[in-house]
């Protein structure tokens, strides 16, 4: 008896919260989905046509026929085509390089867009029945978490580069040798957040706000041992909790968090002889706060955040050929775009990385895991080759970029009946084999995911 008592409250449980998820008898089931464009209405209707295709992938059809044509998924997407049923704009901003942003609640109707699909002369099969809908719709919120939160980090990834201006100052020369001919000359560079941190931070806040669990979800989602997970935004005096579904999605903030170093550090130095980039070590804002506790600390406009100090040796004839320092911002060195960040790019075709990890797996299931992913509107990733793989090293892990932990990462070559690995602390490329490392195949090593374009 006790046990049916439990069972019926979970019941209970399960259907608060898809209730509260907006699924319906009419099957009408609610979606939060970003998207990102030239204008406010292409970013809408980038958003809006996302929805689409995750409510058609989860509900309808795994096949994407349908949704590759690009006239006929802009018309199912459009609210006149009554697939939408309403939406609600939580969030548009504008950015710093005149593009949009926003993030959507929309809510579609699986019934008319089974008609929609069935008069387009498109065979389909519902997925489940009623009880599975209910289940898919908590997936679907869940995916759609991570898809947001990706697409943001992405969308964050440019401005977060242009959020510094930089002081230089330079002190008297000292003698490095009795002769007088060669110097050394102290430098300290003083980087400041402008306005575009602010930007970038309530962006943050509003994405994760309309994402976040509410209070009697965060209790349902308990009641059915579903993890939630607390993420802390402290900025401009103040802190906010959010409550996220997916330890994927808190990976991904990771990467932007991880990147601080890289952001903080796009200064150029000029001499009036040369120039140089991103030098000398210092005293750093600590924006990751408790990253343990999924704390982060965002900066604000107007403050120092890091001084970088070294000293510039100079000879005395170069000494003679300059005019002074100066500094400057460098402005955007990293790109992200085609789903991911730019790993290299050559007459408009090159290779892009995931935004984050997909953990330690060993090499089949890399391989499938890679495969399998579709993430910021693409599903051609793969595991990367070899030679791949040492490009994410060189042009991302060493300029911190991406959020590479200093682990092992998988290719997909394999030498004979060995695989190749790569160890991201030291650099370098290993052939593991049956001497050394028994069953290497069953080795967990850290996943990144690539595609090409």
């Amino acid at each position: 008896m006790k046990s049916r008592i439990q069972i019926l409250l979970v019941l209970c449980a399960f259907a608060i919260c898809t209730t509260a998820n907006a699924q319906d008898e009419n099957k009408n089931v609610s979606i939060t989905v970003s998207g990102s464009g030239k204008t406010l209405d292409d970013a809408k209707q980038l958003a809006l046509r996302s929805a689409i295709e995750q409510a058609f992938g989860a509900f309808i059809s795994s096949k994407t026929e349908i949704l590759n044509d690009k006239i006929v998924a802009d018309q199912m997407a459009s609210v006149s085509s009554g697939n939408i049923q309403s939406y609600d704009m939580l969030n548009e901003s504008q950015l710093p390089d005149g593009t949009w942003g926003v993030t959507l609640n929309a809510l579609v109707s699986i019934s008319k867009l089974t008609s929609f699909v069935e008069a387009k002369g498109i065979a389909i099969e519902i997925k489940g029945g009623m009880f599975a809908l209910n289940i898919k719709q908590q997936l679907l919120n869940e995916q759609g978490e991570i898809k947001a939160v990706c697409e943001m980090v992405g969308l964050l990834h440019e401005p977060m580069q242009t959020s510094f201006d930089y002081v230089i100052k330079s002190s008297d020369p000292k003698s490095m040798d009795a002769e007088s001919k060669n110097w050394e000359i102290p430098l300290v560079v003083t980087a400041i957040t402008n306005k575009n941190i602010d930007f970038c931070a309530n962006y943050c806040i509003k994405t994760l706000a309309a994402l976040s669990l509410s209070a009697p979800e965060v209790e349902s989602y308990k009641s059915l041992n579903k993890i939630v997970l607390p993420v802390t935004i402290a900025y401009n005096g103040q802190s906010q909790t959010f409550y996220l579904r997916k330890q994927t999605s808190i990976n991904a903030l990771n990467t932007l968090i991880s990147q601080w170093e890289f952001y903080v550090r796009g200064f150029s130095v000029q001499s009036g002889m040369d120039q140089s980039e991103g030098n000398g070590n210092g005293e750093l804002h600590n924006f990751s706060g408790r990253r343990e506790d999924n704390f982060f600390h965002f900066a604000t406009t107007g403050m120092v955040v890091r001084t970088f100090s070294w000293n510039d040796q100079r000879t005395l004839a170069q000494i003679e050929q300059m005019t002074g320092y100066s500094v400057k911002p460098t402005g955007v060195r990293s790109q992200f775009k085609h789903g991911g960040f730019v790993v290299y790019e050559e007459n408009g075709h090159g290779l892009v990385a995931a935004i984050t990890d997909l953990g330690k797996l060993e090499w089949a299931d890399a391989k499938i895991a890679c495969d399998d992913l579709i993430l910021n509107g693409y599903d051609d990733w793969h595991l990367p080759t070899k030679d791949e793989l040492n490009a994410l090293y060189v042009n991302l892990m060493t300029r911190r970029i991406g959020g590479f932990g200093s682990a092992s990462y998988w290719s997909s070559s394999e030498f004979g009946n060995s695989v190749w690995l790569q160890n991201f602390d030291l650099g370098s490329l290993y052939i593991k084999n049956g001497t050394q490392w028994d069953n290497i195949k069953d080795y967990a090593g850290y996943v990144r995911a690539v595609r090409a374009f």
